[in-house]
């Protein structure tokens, strides 16, 4: 080590040491006093009350699934939903039965009446074009849906399972509401082959 450079360190080197050493004190210092003020927030906090309802961590704890389905804040139901609402509220209040009512569609734009009791939930979907005719004033159709809301809610809301409507596809529902093709009078004989007389 060149002459100059070790006469600097000797004469500086306890300058250093006692700098670095304050150095570290004052972190420690600051430390120590952001430990304190966190904790003086602390205990400030804990004392103030609390200015309004606590708020549930859990707010679906001990309900069931038919107890957490509601209609959402501000979500009013259209015409359509209402209407149908307005039917299922009708069968419900003839049957007797204590049960909400949430009137939903899927993505076909079919209404989903979900009936609930607190215990059970059932959701039924009602055609969307049995609702348009019914809508526009066809008697029948209305009759048909409240009388299928009617039966099943009995079989599944009051156990009377004779009730329950039969299974059936959509493709057997269009099937039957067609009329059956009209069959000739005679009989036709295959390609080829004279037709056979009529006796």
């Amino acid at each position: 080590m060149p002459p100059e450079l070790k006469a600097f360190f000797r004469y500086w080197s306890l300058t250093f040491a006692v700098l670095f050493f304050f150095v570290f004190a004052s972190i420690v210092a600051g430390l120590d006093i952001w430990e304190q003020v966190m904790e003086m927030v602390r205990k400030r906090r804990s004392q103030l009350v609390p200015g309004g309802p606590a708020l549930d961590p859990n707010p679906l704890r001990g309900k069931t699934v038919a107890e957490t389905l509601g209609m959402g804040p501000g979500q009013q139901p259209d015409e359509k939903r209402q209407w149908v609402l307005d039917l299922a509220t009708e069968v419900s209040k003839k049957l007797g039965l204590t049960v909400r009512i949430v009137v939903l569609e899927d993505s076909m734009k079919h209404p989903l009446v979900h009936f609930h009791d607190g215990k059970q939930l059932r959701t039924y979907r009602v055609d969307k074009t049995w609702v348009a005719e019914g809508r526009a004033g066809n008697a029948q159709r209305i009759q048909q849906i409240r009388d299928l809301l009617e039966r099943y809610l009995a079989s599944d809301f009051l156990g009377r399972q004779d009730l329950r409507p039969k299974k059936t596809t959509e493709l057997a529902r269009e099937a039957a509401s067609k009329p059956a093709p009209a069959r000739p009078t005679g009989t036709t004989a295959p390609p080829g082959e004279p037709p056979t007389p009529e006796s």
